[in-house]
């Protein structure tokens, strides 16, 4: 068998020895720099040459290669996102850090530092570890676009599956990944051959093995279906004797509707954990000390605010300043949500549109029945404006404080919005995995008011179920920083 082609692991190699160097040390000169500068005041004068803190400097360097190491944190990230690279680093460092203040405490070396020096610390080198990640990943993109560091791929089945990555590699050419072609034929009859005409076809699974041993291939795509599974079996026990990886994608029809899928192991026996929500453990429990935290201080700050709404609202019309409406929230759960009023009361809606009275609240129909629009006789002055500036949405902090909600999630729609879409859009209740939230990824990216067509809906629901599949404390965040953006610009809400 040919050698196979070295460079690109080479590459890999010397940029993770380089990475572990460069994490390692700016882990303890930033940590060195931070007691420096804090030490500078009369109180500590000592520290910068106190053997304690030469210790601890060292301990810092050790640890974080260990740790680092043990998190998985030094492998190749090419098919991941930047986000979940990230979020594997900041994991690493809160480890670190949790281990490393335990052992200061027990050792006094804690007591002995400026307390800003560590929190500079503690702030600082994550974030110079995450902007550095962040540059180097759009780098390595931008040069694997430009045809350098690719690595080339072939693909055996002509399954769906084996389809859908071909298609989702020729999309995404960030990965540096060149597809050759498929092994296993392509019968023209076959309904998936217009899918893949673009592809070449590079002959019969007998023929897979000699083409890899004689073109350098570094990536083989095994996407067979249950009728080769004699094949693959065939092709694995093969390709193990030489250095290619092998990536397996499962041939499951409803794919696109896995959510927190993994392996989990049964006594050794791998089972495929098909749904389940992602928010759980140490990381569950951040989002919620989060919408804890802030919820509470908005609510604090803008409580005259609060005062000021509910006014202007009972002044201007008649009624209550508030709004409470069922909907679903987690797992299926109907729950209240709190909403400032934007719209008349029945008798007053009547009067305006002269149309013929209805026996339901405005806000209670919706779909596409009376979904809000824009220019509707049904909304006030002010309701108009609280909806363009989503002010009418500020008591639903109530609600992420109650823990019906969260402060990113999929928004949740009325009970008779859910029923009509939950029968034609597959997937739709999933979104129910999660609390439901004020913000959310499909509202960033446009889709927010009304959805007046099937498709948008289905765009709101892809939106939901994609941040779902990956969601972290780190899109939160980033999600509620575009938040801001889309309430200052975005004008489709009304």
């Amino acid at each position: 068998m040919n050698k196979q082609k070295t460079v690109p692991a080479l590459y890999e190699n010397i940029l993770i020895i380089i990475l572990r160097f460069i994490d390692a040390f700016s882990g303890f000169a930033i940590f060195k720099l931070a007691v420096h500068y804090y030490s500078t005041t009369p109180n500590y004068s000592a520290i910068p040459t106190s053997p304690e803190i030469n210790r601890a400097i060292s301990v810092i360097l050790i640890m974080t290669l260990v740790f680092f190491h043990f998190h998985n944190i030094y492998r190749s990230f090419r098919f991941s996102t930047i986000r979940y690279e990230i979020h594997t680093v900041l994991a690493a460092c809160i480890s670190l850090f949790t281990i490393l203040f335990i052992l200061g405490y027990i050792t006094g070396t804690l007591s002995l530092l400026p307390r800003l020096s560590v929190i500079s610390w503690i702030i600082l080198w994550p974030l110079f570890l995450t902007l550095m990640r962040v540059a180097l990943r759009k780098s390595l993109r931008a040069i694997r676009i430009k045809g350098y560091n690719i690595k080339k791929a072939v693909i055996a089945g002509k399954s769906k599956a084996g389809i859908g990555i071909a298609e989702h590699i020729k999309k995404n050419p960030w990965s540096g990944t060149k597809v050759l072609g498929f092994f296993n034929g392509v019968d023209e009859n076959d309904d998936s051959y217009n899918l893949m005409h673009h592809i070449t076809c590079l002959g019969d699974i007998e023929a897979l093995i000699p083409y890899i041993e004689n073109n350098d291939i570094d990536i083989l795509y095994v996407a067979l279906n249950g009728k080769n599974e004699s094949d693959m079996h065939n092709i694995v026990k093969t390709i193990e004797k030489t250095d290619i990886a092998i990536h397996y994608i499962p041939n499951i029809f409803f794919l696109d509707l896995v959510i927190g899928g993994e392996v989990i192991f049964f006594d050794q026996r791998p089972v495929i954990l098909l749904r389940n929500t992602p928010v759980t453990g140490m990381a569950g429990m951040l989002k919620r000390l989060i919408d804890i935290t802030l919820s509470s201080a908005v609510i604090l700050f803008s409580m005259p605010l609060f005062i000021v709404i509910a006014a202007v609202i009972k002044l201007t019309s008649k009624g209550s300043p508030f709004f409470i409406q069922k909907r679903y929230g987690i797992n299926g759960e109907e729950i209240n949500i709190y909403k400032f009023r934007t719209m008349y009361l029945n008798n007053e809606t009547t009067n305006r549109t002269n149309n013929e009275s209805r026996s339901q609240e405005p806000e209670t129909i919706i779909s596409r029945y009376l979904q809000a629009k824009r220019d509707d006789p049904r909304i006030t002055p002010f309701g108009a404006f609280l909806r363009k500036t989503s002010l009418d949405e500020l008591p639903q902090l109530i609600n992420v404080l109650q823990g019906r909600m969260s402060l990113v999630g999929p928004r949740p729609h009325p009970v008779a919005m859910n029923e009509e879409y939950r029968k034609i859009i597959a997937g739709y209740m999933i979104r129910h995995r999660v609390k439901p939230g004020i913000t959310g990824f499909a509202q960033v990216k446009g889709f927010r008011g009304e959805t007046d067509t099937l498709e948008k809906m289905e765009k709101r629901v892809e939106y939901d179920l994609k941040y779902i599949r990956e969601w972290s404390i780190l899109f939160d965040i980033e999600i509620l920083i575009r938040t801001i953006f889309v309430f200052l610009f975005q004008k489709n809400a009304y």
